[in-house]
């Protein structure tokens, strides 16, 4: 990404955008503006979600998630500990919608090969590929009119050993070791993957236009908005009236049609000629589950198996936008079959100075007499101090907001003095050794605040 958008000024037809490069602004006019900045990740629906979720709504974000996927293989093949063993390879995917589905398929799939050719040490019925879904059948989009390609999608998820799913289940809280179910139900896994749901781009508040009930943009027939002279949208933050009624699903094809339309709108106008309703009633919807299987339709012609397979196949290929990349996508497709996947893994996400972290009630934040390489501030809720003795674990005080802890173990570099726990539910900012010693030379005032114990209160 060059430059982000700032500031959107209909009324002086103007946008303002900050370079990327070192935040310089510049004021952009416009004739016509386009307004297709799409959806964000919703991370309310539940406490854990920014944190410790993977999202794949960017391409970053599905970068991240195959590295974290790889990682968990590489560290479970030499962990000797069964409990963490099936944790790291348990594989939570929230959301039972195309999405959800389409990963846990690809994900059946992948396992097996990768096992057999670059982790011998890992048996595939080791792993675990958890579903949770807010409703009673997969895939709702395609649920109300095509509902025998839903149920043969269960079905083939049905044989998958290795695949889960939680029906009429949310996610409540996500951990960095585990996720809560709305159920009580406690899963062990070090890896979240976020299909729940998107909100409207924060960007949308800015312009004068009615929204719909999702936060997205009201636009007419020919995708104008109305309320604003020369503004249009489409894609996801757009609501474009289907002309059977309702609007269009968020969905790339209708995202990709609208755009086009629009250009063409834009040189009609610009020409004089009045523009053109939007009326694309849409191609087929497909449901990928991996092992060259799919569900969908064509025009409302059921297909599964190796055909909707292939057919979802040719339409990826026809919306690639330039021909170079469909050679080079074909040739990716036709080759990895018998050299095998891609196994270089690219931590593309780096390591945060701070990262926010969340625990739940019970849990241990860190273990004495572990080895410590990482301290924590709370940002909210209580944690208890427990020291091991002869008889069990004492509590010896209590953590709140503004405390910290583990400053003992990053510092003196020595193993956990003690035990901290979650009284309940903890927020917290974690700082890696490295990061923290640098915090502690570089400003000698934080450095006293940081390196001194905290002075925790009596228990209750």
């Amino acid at each position: 990404m060059n430059a982000s958008v700032d500031t959107i000024d209909t009324a002086a037809r103007r946008v303002d955008v900050s370079r990327s490069l070192d935040g310089r602004q510049y004021s952009l006019h416009y004739d016509h503006l386009v307004v297709a900045v799409g959806s964000v990740d919703d991370l309310s629906r539940y406490p854990g979600i920014a944190q410790h979720a993977l999202k794949l709504k960017a391409y970053d974000g599905c970068l991240m998630a195959r590295h974290q996927i790889i990682r968990m293989l590489e560290l479970a093949e030499f962990e000797t500990d069964p409990d963490e063993r099936r944790r790291l390879l348990t594989f939570v995917i929230a959301g039972g919608n195309f999405g959800g589905v389409e990963v846990a398929g690809e994900l059946a799939e992948y396992f097996p090969l990768l096992c057999r050719r670059e982790f011998p040490l890992l048996q595939p019925d080791e792993i675990r590929i958890v579903i949770v879904h807010s409703g009673a059948r997969l895939i709702p989009e395609l649920q109300e009119r095509h509902p025998r390609l839903v149920d043969y999608v269960e079905k083939q998820l049905a044989r998958r050993p290795c695949i889960e799913v939680r029906r009429n289940a949310r996610v409540a809280a996500a951990t960095s070791s585990e996720i809560v179910l709305d159920s009580g139900e406690w899963i062990p896994s070090r890896t979240l993957i976020s299909c729940t749901g998107s909100a409207p781009n924060p960007l949308l508040a800015q312009l004068p236009a009615a929204r719909d009930e999702r936060g997205r943009i009201i636009t007419d027939t020919h995708l104008r908005v109305t309320e604003i002279p020369n503004v249009w949208s489409a894609g996801d933050c757009a609501a474009m009236p289907h002309p059977r009624g309702g609007v269009y699903p968020a969905l790339f094809y209708y995202a990709y049609t609208g755009g086009l339309h629009i250009g063409r709108n834009i040189l009609r106008s610009v020409a004089g000629a009045p523009p053109k309703r939007y009326t694309r009633a849409g191609l087929g919807e497909a449901c990928a589950i991996g092992q060259r299987r799919a569900a969908g339709h064509l025009r409302g012609i059921e297909l599964t198996g190796f055909p909707a397979w292939l057919l979802w196949r040719l339409l990826v290929l026809y919306y690639v936008p330039t021909w170079d990349r469909r050679v080079r996508t074909l040739l990716d497709w036709i080759v990895w079959p018998f050299v095998g996947r891609d196994m270089v893994s690219v931590d593309s996400e780096g390591r945060l100075m701070i990262r926010s972290v969340l625990y739940e009630t019970g849990q241990a934040v860190v273990t004495q007499g572990d080895v410590g390489n990482t301290m924590y501030v709370i940002q909210s809720g209580e944690a208890e101090i427990l020291v091991d003795g002869d008889e069990g674990p004492t509590c010896v005080g209590v953590l709140g907001p503004g405390d910290h802890f583990g400053e003992a173990a990053v510092f003196n570099n020595v193993r956990r003095t003690a035990t901290v726990r979650a009284r309940s539910r903890l927020q917290a900012l974690e700082l890696h050794r490295g990061d923290a010693l640098s915090l502690k030379e570089a400003f000698a005032t934080l450095g006293d605040v940081i390196g001194k114990a905290p002075v925790p209160k009596n228990p209750a």
